[in-house]
């Protein structure tokens, strides 16, 4: 690794500003890395060595989600990264040097703490209907961040810069929470679908009986929530999550695994954790009209669940057609921009 770029000339940042060096693997990847970063609204500035670019930023965490979105897991982990406040290096900073793969991960859930410690998210909720015809049968409670200016954070973001475990149980810890809340504001009566990781049920994860008695303080009945087992297909102890999926029956709860039939374990899982209810994947409920051994797996599915006396709800339900096969394949509710999309209110309440 060249240390050329140390020399006192080096552009001074203008207050407020983090000035970072990353050493490609080559001149050429740092020629575009360089032209990608002014793309992304960074102002970049030469140093001496050709593989080297220099980069001042205002925003380090957007910085670490524009690398982690450019550079691949192999190129995080062999581009290296100095990162000043704002100075011109000095010798000993050099000690400081990083991996792009470490400075990534260790910057780009600041702003997921901060948007927690601050309070900025709400649950959305999306209505779960009854096949044949169509009443409201409950609310499954989607959880969405908030950035400063208000606009929302996909999911799928937070959740990625959630790698952390104790950020991740979290951000779950505070889904959670707000589904509670929301649904105590509204005086929702319907069936109330709470996500929950799988890492979560557990007696000794305390955030979760806290959610426990926020329910009781709540005066919600524990027979009007469903715990719905999120990344159900990627447990690890199945004997753990049987525990305590028995230990919130017994407490009068109701549970559903989500994503059904995206994986190999579903039949054994439906057998072994007897939920109350699945929720069949969009993935496949978005091919059934068009591919015939999807129409046939899921109807096999139906019928499974159907012996052992569990629920069958269809997700990403966008069409008629589809709703109509599923009737007649037997599935008991539907969810999906045809009968509702997430919103802020109850459908009932509008």
């Amino acid at each position: 690794m060249s240390m050329s770029v140390f020399k006192t000339d080096l552009p001074e940042a203008r207050p407020g500003l983090v000035r970072a060096l990353l050493w490609a693997s080559n001149p050429d990847e740092a020629m575009i890395l360089s032209r990608e970063l002014r793309a992304k609204g960074f102002t970049s500035f030469a140093t001496d060595a050709q593989s080297v670019v220099g980069v001042f930023a205002n925003d380090v965490a957007l910085l670490a989600h524009v690398l982690g979105e450019r550079l691949d897991l192999e190129q995080r982990q062999t581009t290296k990264a100095l990162v000043l406040n704002g100075k011109a290096p000095v010798l000993s900073d050099f000690a400081n040097i990083q991996t792009v793969e470490h400075f990534v991960h260790h910057h780009s859930s600041r702003w997921l703490v901060k948007m927690l410690d601050d309070r900025r998210f709400k649950s959305q909720v999306q209505p779960i209907v009854e096949v044949n015809g169509r009443a409201v049968m409950g609310y499954e409670f989607l959880f969405r961040g908030l950035r400063d200016d208000g606009t929302m954070v996909p999911p799928v973001e937070m959740f990625t810069a959630a790698r952390e475990p104790n950020l991740s149980a979290r951000l779950d810890a505070a889904a959670r929470d707000c589904a509670v809340r929301t649904a105590a504001r509204f005086g929702i009566p319907e069936k109330l679908f709470i996500n929950v990781l799988p890492t979560s049920v557990s007696l000794g994860q305390s955030a979760f009986t806290d959610t426990l008695d926020l329910i009781e303080a709540a005066q919600i009945p524990p027979s009007q929530v469903v715990f719905e087992i999120v990344e159900s297909e990627a447990v690890a102890d199945i004997s753990l999550l049987s525990r305590m999926i028995n230990f919130c029956r017994n407490a009068g709860y109701s549970i559903a695994l989500d994503d059904f039939g995206s994986g190999f374990n579903n039949l054994t899982m439906l057998i072994g954790l007897n939920p109350d209810y699945i929720k069949l994947d969009k993935s496949l409920i978005s091919r059934i009209s068009d591919e015939p051994p999807i129409w046939n797996l899921v109807a096999n599915m139906i019928d499974a669940a159907k012996q052992s006396s569990v629920q069958v709800i269809a997700e990403g339900v966008e069409d008629e057609r589809t709703a109509r096969l599923l009737s007649a394949l037997g599935a008991d509710y539907m969810q999906g921009y045809l009968l509702g999309r997430p919103e802020d209110r109850p459908k009932l309440l509008d």
